[in-house]
């Protein structure tokens, strides 16, 4: 496989991953045929009873991970072939995704608290 189908893979993964962030962004639903259970029987009580917010929480963050992805693949992959300008607006773009992957970080992160979701939480 050479590099430039390996990251037109992995922008596709990445996209995927985006669309299944959205998912849960636009719902606010845990679907259990995706990822519906944790690991241990607390970790199942505690996603049985969050609410909506926070799983628009992890879809924001999912989504904007996918697309700070994508969009670093992108740039990585096909670079040479851009025009000065592209790559400026692309690299604007990645730094203006990934910090939104930081604020919804911090977003899911007081969600999971104020509703005493973390795992040292008792269920």
């Amino acid at each position: 496989m050479n590099d430039q189908s390996f990251n037109v893979t992995l922008i596709v993964l990445s996209l995927l991953l985006a669309v299944w962030g959205t998912l849960f962004l636009l719902t606010g639903r845990n679907y259990s045929f995706l990822r519906g259970r944790g690991i241990t029987r607390g970790d199942t009580e505690r996603l049985k009873r969050a609410p909506a917010i926070y799983f628009r929480a992890v879809g924001a963050s999912t989504a904007l991970t996918g697309l700070a992805v994508a969009d670093t693949f992108f740039l990585a992959g096909f670079r040479s072939g851009l025009s000065s300008a592209v790559a400026v607006i692309l690299q604007v773009l990645q730094a203006l995704l990934y910090l939104g992957v930081i604020v919804a970080g911090f977003w899911l992160l007081r969600i999971a608290d104020r509703y005493k979701l973390f795992r040292w939480n008792k269920p």
